[in-house]
């Protein structure tokens, strides 16, 4: 237990034992909730805000932070409902940019970008040096498909704070989504450089290198980014299925593809219809058509919406006709990019 966690165990006991002799005792039930949250124990903490609230329904600090905890078990609705309720309330202007922050994020993550974008803006208009709003005004301005002002907004994070690892990385997804793979690449190696532990960003650059047809460094980076996140089953599927479609014979390996695709599909129970597609490939460049047959077929019956049903139908007709699955090889201006 490290020494701030022994310090909210403390405040816990010394409330429950205030408690047990004054069980409405808003100040305890309210300190002890906070301590709660910090502990991570969020169902007591919002027991503990339910009740101070029904004693003290104005107490805005007590909304914000049950609003708090409602976002950290992804209770977005309720989240948002709190966290407006403490900004109308009179929250305090020190508390009032993360209030709008986090009801950012939490419109966020029930794809709500526009009013996700506007909680930014108001965080940021109060606080214009509040780096997580500028990332993830950029993240919502990326999900609307505006890259540049995602780009815009990760430069102002970077100026903000230009150790910021994470600004750095999204930048460079901004940057690839518009094409620019060597801005792209410039931004993971900084993200890498302040961060060298990232798994994820060394896919992404991965990603880039590939992009470019740079396929040794694509390699050395989706073999560090399994190195350091060995139970990821992405880490896996992205580096088998550079093993069994790359263009160039040589960096091709049929057999560690499969060893590595057939791990990420046992890892999500054979219920990713990417990670099935790739194990279909992997089959078809081992030379084994039926097994690549059934397993795309298995992705189709699989498949939703969001999945791209003709490629799966043509990637079925390829092996039929005993073809193997290749990647596209760059275009002269990828490249260059």
């Amino acid at each position: 237990m490290t020494e701030d966690e022994q310090e909210f165990d403390r405040i816990i006991a010394d409330c429950t034992e205030t408690l047990d002799a004054f069980p409405d005792d808003v100040i305890a039930l309210s300190q002890r909730g906070w301590a709660w949250y910090r502990m991570r124990n969020y169902d007591s903490a919002i027991a503990d805000f339910d009740k101070t609230l029904s004693l003290t329904p104005d107490r805005a600090d007590v909304r914000y932070n049950r609003g708090l905890a409602f976002s950290k078990k992804r209770e977005y609705d309720l989240a948002i409902t709190d966290l407006t309720e403490a900004i109308l309330r009179g929250l305090p202007p020190n508390a009032l940019p993360d209030a709008y922050y986090t009801r950012g994020r939490c419109r966020y993550q029930k794809q709500a970008d526009a009013d996700a974008i506007e909680d930014y803006n108001e965080a940021i208009r109060l606080d214009p040096l509040h780096v997580k709003a500028y990332l993830m005004r950029g993240l919502a301005w990326q999900n609307l498909g505006d890259h540049r002002k995602a780009i815009a907004d990760y430069t102002l994070a970077i100026r903000s704070d230009p150790e910021s690892a994470d600004a750095y990385h999204n930048r460079g997804n901004a940057w690839v989504c518009l094409g620019k793979l060597r801005k792209g690449i410039a931004d993971f190696s900084r993200a890498i450089h302040l961060d060298p532990k990232n798994a994820v960003t060394y896919t992404s650059r991965g990603v880039a290198w590939n992009r470019r047809g740079s396929y040794a460094e694509a390699l050395a980076d989706y073999e560090r980014a399994l190195e350091l996140d060995p139970r990821s089953a992405k880490r896996r599927a992205v580096l088998a299925e550079f093993l069994a479609i790359c263009p160039q014979s040589r960096y091709r390996d049929g057999a560690r593809a499969l060893e590595l695709i057939t791990e990420a599909c046992e890892l999500t129970n054979y219920s990713d219809t990417a990670y099935l597609g790739c194990l279909a490939a992997a089959h078809a460049e081992k030379g084994d058509f039926q097994s690549a047959i059934s397993f795309q077929r298995t992705a189709l019956a699989l498949a939703t919406e969001d999945d791209d049903i003709e490629d799966m139908r043509r990637y079925i007709e390829s092996y039929e006709a005993g073809e193997a699955c290749r990647m596209k090889p760059p275009s002269w201006r990828e490249r260059w990019s």
